[in-house]
Parts: structure tokens; sequence; C-alpha cells
């Protein structure tokens, strides 16, 4: 049997105290400089500020984030609701970190290579940027850390009626912020029935398979009352992003499966406001989804310009036009090339992880930690539908399909994972070869400089 650790040492707790302090306090730098201004930011702010009057389902984003903004400029503050918002974003996502650094250490035996994993998913620039930007996107790494951690728990033990509770709050928190989170659902229901089949009550089987079908019917109505309301409404999720029948698909699954020659362009680190990323098959799926989670592809953390009004109001009143400095360009351009191991590792890892998970659940082999079965397993779930659905959008490379920012806590998973395949590949050679710790200390400081690479361009 795989075993683990139960808690944090006292130098982990340090280190990792050290490390969430160091990202609050990149994210506090950002919101100081309007980084929480970000994509769509005019229409987003349009509608907080006549919630919920002027709300349709005919958006893109269930109508959570605007609940919650509304809420906190009528209740908190009304001047300064934006950054409110975003110290709030903010805080939800460092406590969040907390949940995923606890799945990596039950993944992660070697002291060097749980540092390096926690290093990496806490400065990864596409976390980092996406903690502060008023957007549904924020939502999704603090409520996706709560569906995996009562997932865990409910898979050990199925006999809980807080934690059935609790998924079901979770999971219909997430159906109001985002509708990839139904993607969760298939997983977490498969997981569940497994932990009710385990559960050595025999006779509670079916009571408790009962709760089970009723905790997540509330999350799965939730999410098919909006998409009747989207579909009456002539929303862009049902309606507005999919092309005529017979069209030949804008992104092939080759250009999604398989890199192309023009990605080396890719090193350059290009930015999305020049144009240069969303051409109609400028570049494979993979490509693109590389450099934008390693640069600050949209510019959000880039200074706001000297031109910027004194007038609180006008600063926040339309769109910031940024441009990269010289030092964050050459940085970005470094960042692409030393990721692109991290970027390798995350393929390889999570494929192998998602076998693993594939043969540990049903014959319950410890091939892995259950605990890094259910987070794979989530992670592929919201995944999922962006995804399968690369190929059947219209306009996948202008709409920006391919940014992180749509599969995020997917792709802090993966990243995580990659780490996770190099843990299992040390521990189980034979004989660890020599000069093993060395390679260890060796890539640990090769994470550093990826991180402080990081943090120079977003600060």
């Amino acid at each position: 049997m795989i075993q683990r650790a139960k808690t944090f040492a006292g130098r982990d707790l340090l280190f990792l105290g050290i490390l969430s302090a160091a990202a609050f306090a990149v994210g506090l730098r950002e919101i100081y400089n309007y980084g929480y201004i970000g994509q769509d930011f005019i229409k987003h702010r349009n509608v907080i500020l006549s919630f919920p009057g002027s709300y349709s389902y005919a958006e893109t984003n269930p109508p959570g984030l605007y609940l919650f903004a509304s809420f906190v400029r009528h209740h908190v503050s009304s001047a300064h609701y934006l950054e409110a918002v975003a110290l709030a974003f903010l805080s939800f996502n460092t406590l969040a970190l907390w949940i995923i650094y606890w799945f990596l250490w039950r993944g992660i035996s070697l002291p060097a290579l749980r540092y390096s994993a926690a290093l990496f998913v806490t400065f990864v620039p596409f976390r980092v940027i996406h903690s502060v930007v008023i957007a549904a996107d924020a939502f999704t790494l603090p409520v996706f850390a709560l569906v995996a951690l009562f997932t865990l728990r409910l898979l050990g033990n199925p006999r809980s009626y807080l934690s059935w509770a609790a998924i079901s709050v979770s999971l219909c928190a997430g159906m109001l912020c985002k509708y990839t989170f139904a993607g969760l659902l298939p997983p977490v229901a498969l997981l569940l029935a497994i932990g009710i089949w385990r559960s050595p009550a025999k006779g509670g089987r079916l009571r408790w398979g009962a709760v089970g079908v009723m905790a997540l019917a509330l999350p799965a109505g939730l999410l098919a009352f909006q998409l009747r309301e989207c579909e009456r409404a002539n929303g862009v999720l049902t309606n507005g992003q999919w092309p005529p029948k017979g069209t030949p698909p804008a992104m092939r699954w080759s250009d999604i499966l398989t890199l192309q020659r023009s990605d080396l362009a890719l090193l350059s680190a290009p930015e999305f406001a020049k144009g240069e990323l969303f051409g109609f098959r400028s570049y494979s799926y993979p490509g693109l989804l590389h450099v934008s989670s390693v640069t600050d592809i949209l510019g959000f953390s880039q200074p706001p310009p000297a031109t910027l009004p004194r007038d609180w109001d006008r600063r926040t009143q339309e769109a910031i036009t940024r441009t990269r400095s010289t030092r964050s360009q050459v940085l970005q351009e470094a960042s692409v090339r030393w990721c692109i191991v991290y970027s390798a590792l995350a393929v390889v890892g999570s494929l192998y992880c998602l076998c693993l998970s594939a043969l540990s659940l049903p014959f319950r082999k410890p091939y892995l930690p259950e605990e890094t079965v259910v987070i794979t397993a989530l992670a592929a779930g919201f995944y999922a539908p962006i995804f399968l659905n690369l190929h059947r959008v219209a306009f996948p490379y202008l709409l920006g399909y391919w940014l992180p920012r749509l599969v995020l806590p997917a792709l802090v998973v993966f990243y995580g994972l990659g780490f996770v395949l190099l843990d299992l590949a040390a521990r189980n050679l034979e004989r660890p070869f020599p000069g093993r710790n060395l390679f260890l200390y060796v890539f640990a400081g090769y994470t550093l400089v990826a991180c402080l690479l990081f943090v120079g361009f977003l600060t």
C-alpha cells in the first residue's frame, strides 16, 4: 500500500507559508497596477453596476460573478468595489493553493520535487494573473479545490451527510460561475459511486446511493436550468459559437494534437494584442497553450501607462492598453524556452496518471494514491468540455479558446502531475541511479530559475 504523511512537516509549513505569502504579495502588486482590469472588462463592469436588471443568459457566463461583485459593491465599498472584489479573489486563490499543496504532498514523496512542484504551480503566470482579474475564471481554482477535497473525503467515507451537502453546494457554486464545471459531474459521480460500492456497510449502499443522487441532482438541475435559459435567450453558449452543420472544422484534430513547424516562432513570446497569435491555423493548439501559460500573453500584469487618468472613476471606466518593456520581453522569451520541459512533463505525466488512475479504481490497486487519482480525474473532467469542442466551435483561434484561463484548474493540476511523474520514476527504479539526489536538486534549482523569470515579468 502507498503511504503518505498525513500532515505537513514543520519545515513544509514554513516553506509553504513563505511561498503563499510571496504569491499574495505578487497579487497585491497586480491589484495596485490595475491588473484586475482584464478581458471583457467594460462588459463585466456594466453588468455589475446594473445587476440584476441588465444580466441575460445570452452572456457567455452564468450570473455568479455579477452576483458576487454586486454584493461587494453594495455592502463593502461602492467606490472601490473592483479592488475589493480583486482582493477577495486573491484571498480565495491563495487559500485554494493550500489544498493544491496538500494534494501534491500526498502524491509526491521526494522533498525536492514537492518543493519544486509547489513553487511552479504557485507562480506559473496564468494562475497568478487570473487570480485577480475581474472575471469568472478567478473562481475556478477555489471551487475546483473544494470539490476535489470533498470528493476525496466521500471516496474514503461516503457515510457523511455533511460532506454530501458540502460537495453539492460546491458544485452548485461552480455551475453559477463557469459552465465548464459541468465537466466535473461525470468523474465526481463515478468516484463517489465507487466509494459507495466499496463501503463495508453493504446494507447502507442503497441509502447512501440515494443521498448521492440527491446531492448531485441539485447542481445537475441548476446546470440544466441555465442551459435552458441560454437556449431561450439565444445565448452564445448554446447558439452563438457553433458553425452551420457541414462546415469544415476551423481547428482540426491534427492542429489540436500535434506541433507544427511554425510553432518555432512562438519562442519569441509574441503578444496577443499585436494580432500575431490568433491567425487562422498559424500555430498548433499545444504551442499556443504553452506560450500563453508561461508568459503574460494578454499584458494584464504589465505596468499601466504613464498617461493613465488621475481621476479614479475614469481609471476604471475603460480598458487599459499596456505594452511590454524591453526587460519584460526578454524575460518572457526566456520563459517560453525555459519552460518547454514543464509543458512536456505535464502532457506525459497527465496521460500516465490518467492511465494509472483508470487501473487503480476498479481493481483497488495502489498504482497511485487516491488523492492523485481524484485530482487527475477531476482535472480531466474540467478540461474535457473545452478540449473536446475545439474542433467544433466556429472561431477557436480568434476567440481564444486556446487560452489557459478557460481550463485554469485543470492546467494547474496537469503541471503538478508532471512532478508526480518524475517522483514515480525516481522512486520506482530498482536501483537509484548514481547522482539521483544531485539531479533532483539541480531540477529544483531549474524550477527556481523558472519562477524567478515569472516574477520578473509579472512585477
